[in-house]
């Protein structure tokens, strides 16, 4: 057998408490994508972390091309030929897109000037090279994040990496822009790049990758072509069981005229009204084709702009929202789409992230009661099963999926009326997604109003009660019931007609 272009050999990597990666071999030929799957926590990120030059293998070996290499840290990693695009991305909102993608390997010209034009011709090049139609002078900070999440591919794609680490890259794409990604790893893999693919959209894992290997509490369960998986059996080596069903069962009692909370605003892009209300304990669906005014709206209801002229309702009474202080005291709370730039404090520690919302509640006479704090937390953390070392440990170092419960466990201590929830599962594995959905459904039954936006079809469809589209910034669809379907969806995220008020809640 060949020699494969990566080779990683017994690797084990420990943190204090914790065996993140137990003797695990992995390796990639060239021309191959390699899917690599597993829950949150199982151990995938660390790996690649070591294989980065991250984090340094307590035991074993990294072999390229069968040389054994020994990173330093990242720069060494990316010298040898490792790339990788991460989930949580590297960008600098304030640099401009061209700026990003030249991070650390800037054109220079005489005296050690950085060549602007160069540049520019450099990230329009790779730009083009990936489909993505974006000015390379243009803020980062002033793109969405499915442009964000291409920049970032285009910067490593810059450097000509001969293994490439995709950590959850189309968490934040559509369904076109999936496709777009999808060709551009086909193209890498004519070329000879080996393509490492991590994701928990099982079936992107099983439609890109030529074989699979499964991990679970930082060991390897299966290496495998990916012919011999279904997605049953991915499921069942993640997790060690089976699923049967992964949306738990809707209401069959809400009162639509119970209105709990009433929506009126005008939509700045579009200048469009926007009328909607959700009912005591719905689950109400916020859906259409990414980017057509469905985050402004919803971050308006937190008080973050994107609408103006609105009027909310509460439980039958106008409340005045502003800014987030005064939607909380509202009691309305916002799980946000990019949780590691808006949901968390990353060098707080858990304890103190579960608790900023409602640090007030836990004061007596101007003092934190720290034994009543400690317990509240302590009860989310077993209720939420987020896995971690201590209550003093930093946001920072928790996994994708362990950081979105600390977002979701902090909102809930403050016991809101209205939860908005932003894409709450994106980037986060089959069982923490079917505890998200089980905490919607338990939030319901306790007759809060949960909005939730999401670009996956069937989570509307499994999770809401009942679903509005929005085309243009305006709403084109009210479905509920046998006409909740993805047909029906399509048809309305198309659709070119405002429907008439009557036609939604209100």
């Amino acid at each position: 057998m060949s020699t494969p272009l990566l080779a990683m050999q017994d690797i084990v990597k420990t943190f204090p408490g914790t065996l993140a990666v137990d003797h695990v071999d992995f390796t990639s030929q060239q021309g191959e994508i390699h899917g690599l799957v597993g829950e949150n926590g199982a151990g995938k990120s660390t790996l690649m972390k070591v294989l980065a030059g991250v984090h340094r293998p307590d035991q074993g070996k990294i072999l390229l091309h069968g040389v054994e290499q020994h990173f330093r840290n990242y720069s060494d990693a990316r010298k040898a030929g490792i790339g990788v695009v991460y989930q949580e991305l590297s960008l600098l909102p304030e640099l401009s897109v061209a700026e990003n993608i030249s991070m650390g390997i800037w054109p220079k010209k005489r005296y050690g000037l950085i060549d602007r034009k160069e540049m520019q011709q450099r990230a329009a090049a790779v730009l083009n090279e990936i489909g993505v139609q974006v000015n390379p002078g243009e803020l980062v900070s002033s793109l969405p994040m499915a442009l964000r999440q291409m920049v970032e591919i285009a910067k490593v794609l810059t450097q000509h990496p001969k293994v490439i680490v995709f950590d959850e890259p189309t968490s934040a794409l559509s369904r076109d822009e999936v496709q777009i990604l999808f060709n551009i790893l086909r193209g890498l893999q004519e070329k000879g790049s080996g393509i490492i693919f991590i994701s928990h959209r099982l079936e992107e894992v099983l439609h890109i990758s030529n074989q699979i290997t499964v991990m679970k509490d930082g060991q390897k369960v299966i290496t495998d072509q990916t012919s011999n998986f279904t997605e049953d059996r991915l499921i069942s080596s993640m997790v060690g069981r089976e699923f049967s069903e992964i949306f738990p069962p809707k209401s069959q009692t809400i009162d639509l005229n119970d209105r709990l909370f009433v929506y009126d605003g005008i939509l700045q892009r579009s200048g469009k009204r926007i009328h909607f209300s959700a009912a005591r304990g719905e689950v109400l669906g916020i859906g259409g084709l990414q980017g057509q005014g469905q985050l402004e709206m919803l971050q308006s209801i937190f008080g973050l702009g994107g609408c103006t002229k609105f009027t909310i309702q509460v439980l039958g009474k106008e409340v005045e929202i502003h800014n987030p202080v005064q939607a909380m005291q509202s009691g309305i709370a916002l799980i946000p789409e990019n949780r590691g730039e808006e949901g968390v404090f990353l060098l707080l520690s858990v304890l103190e992230n579960l608790t900023a919302p409602t640090l007030e509640q836990r004061q007596k006479y101007g003092l934190i009661q720290k034994q009543e704090e400690k317990t509240v937390v302590e009860q989310m953390i077993e209720r939420l099963s987020i896995k971690i070392t201590s209550t003093r440990q930093a946001a920072q170092s928790l996994s994708g999926g362990n950081m979105q419960k600390l977002v979701l466990g902090k909102w809930l201590l403050s016991e809101p009326r209205v939860m908005v929830m932003l894409e709450p599962t994106k980037g986060v594995d089959v069982a923490a997604k079917q505890q998200i959905y089980r905490l919607i459904r338990e939030l319901a039954c306790h007759n809060v109003t949960v909005i939730v936006y999401t670009s996956d079809m069937l989570e509307l469809i499994g999770v809401c009660d009942r679903v509005l589209i929005m085309n243009h910034g305006f709403l084109t669809g009210n479905l509920t019931g046998k006409k909740l379907t993805e047909e029906d969806i399509m048809k309305a995220a198309v659709s070119q007609t405002d429907i008439l008020e009557s036609e939604v809640q209100t």
